[in-house]
C-alpha cells in the first residue's frame, strides 16, 4: 500500500496510472454517491479527477426513493455515470413499502442494479425485523426485474445470507456485496451464488490485514473495486472525503496481493463488471 501521499512509491504509482491510460485501460468506480454532499457541489471536478485516474466509470448508488432519483437525475447528466435505486437498512424505518414507486427508476436505461439494500446491525438505525422486510421486499423485486443486486451487510452476515438464501439463491450474476468486510460465511454463500465481491478503502488499512487475507479466496474473475465515497477513503488519504478518482488504491492493493500486474488487474476488472451488467452495458 502507499502510505504517504506524494512520497516517491507515490509518485511512481502515478506514473503507472499515465502508462494505463495510454494503453486505453480504465477502472470503474462500482459503488459510490457523487450524488451526495459534499461532491455533489463539485460533480464536474470529481467526475474529471477521477478521470485523469484512470477511473471512467461510476456508479452512484440510492439508499432511499428520494435519493435514488438524485441518483438517476447525476447518471442522466453525465455520460460515464450510472446508478442503483434501492433502500439502506438504515432507511428501512422509513420505507412506506411501496415498492412500485421503484419501477420507473429500475427500468430507466442507466439504471444497473437494485440498491444498495441488506442489513446492518452494528448500528440497528432500523428495528431488524423491519430491515429484513424491507430486505425481502427488494430482493423478490430484483428477481421480478431480472435486476442485480448491491447488497449492504455489517454485522448481519447469518441473517443476510439467509434472506437472500430465500428469494435468490443460484441466480446467475446476482449483484455485488459492497465494501466486503471479511465475513467468510457471507463470502462463501456469495461466490456459490453468482456473486462478485467488491473491495473498499479498508483493504488498504494497515490493521486489515485479515480483510486483505480474504482475497485468497476470491478468484480474480469475481473481483471489483470502489470506494462508497464520500466515506472510507483508502491510503494515503484516509479521514479526507474519499472521491472515485481513488479507486485506483484499492485496485493497486488487490493487484499486489493477487501478483497481478496493474494493467492486467485493470482489464480483468472491466471484464467482470462486462459480465455481471452485461444485458444493460450500452457503450460506457
Amino acid at each position: 500500500m502507499i502510505s504517504k501521499s506524494g512520497n516517491q512509491a507515490h509518485q511512481n504509482f502515478l506514473k503507472e496510472l499515465r502508462e494505463l491510460g495510454e494503453k486505453s485501460a480504465f477502472f470503474t468506480d462500482s459503488h459510490a454517491h457523487i450524488h451526495m454532499s459534499p461532491l455533489l457541489e463539485d460533480t464536474d471536478g470529481v467526475i474529471m479527477r477521477a478521470s485523469e485516474n484512470c477511473v471512467k466509470r461510476i456508479i452512484t448508488i440510492g439508499t432511499d426513493i428520494n435519493d435514488s432519483v438524485l441518483a438517476m437525475q447525476t447518471a442522466e447528466k453525465y455520460e460515464n455515470v450510472f446508478f442503483a435505486a434501492g433502500v439502506h437498512p438504515h432507511e428501512a424505518k422509513g420505507f412506506s413499502g411501496n415498492v412500485s414507486e421503484f419501477s420507473e427508476l429500475i427500468t430507466h436505461p442507466k439504471c444497473l442494479a437494485i440498491g444498495e439494500i441488506g442489513l446492518d446491525y452494528y448500528y440497528d438505525l432500523s428495528p431488524r425485523e423491519i430491515q429484513q422486510n424491507v430486505f425481502r421486499s427488494f430482493l423478490e423485486l430484483a428477481v421480478e426485474y431480472k435486476k442485480p443486486v448491491v447488497i449492504h451487510n455489517r454485522d448481519s452476515a447469518d441473517d443476510c445470507v439467509a434472506v437472500m438464501d430465500s428469494v435468490i439463491r443460484g441466480r446467475e450474476r446476482n449483484g455485488i456485496i459492497h465494501c466486503f468486510s471479511g465475513d467468510i460465511t457471507l463470502l462463501r454463500w456469495a461466490l456459490d451464488n453468482g456473486f462478485y465481491i467488491s473491495y473498499a478503502g479498508p483493504v488498504t488499512y494497515n490493521k486489515s490485514q485479515e480483510l486483505r487475507d480474504t482475497l485468497q479466496y476470491v478468484p480474480m474473475d469475481r473481483l471489483l473495486t470502489e470506494t462508497d465515497s464520500p466515506y472510507l477513503s483508502p491510503m494515503p488519504f484516509r479521514g479526507k472525503t474519499n472521491e472515485p478518482a481513488n479507486t485506483v488504491y484499492n485496485a493497486l492493493e488487490i493487484s499486489t496481493i493477487k501478483g497481478v500486474n496493474l494493467y492486467e488487474t485493470a482489464v480483468q476488472l472491466e471484464e467482470n463488471y462486462i459480465q455481471l451488467f452485461k444485458s444493460d452495458v450500452n457503450g460506457l
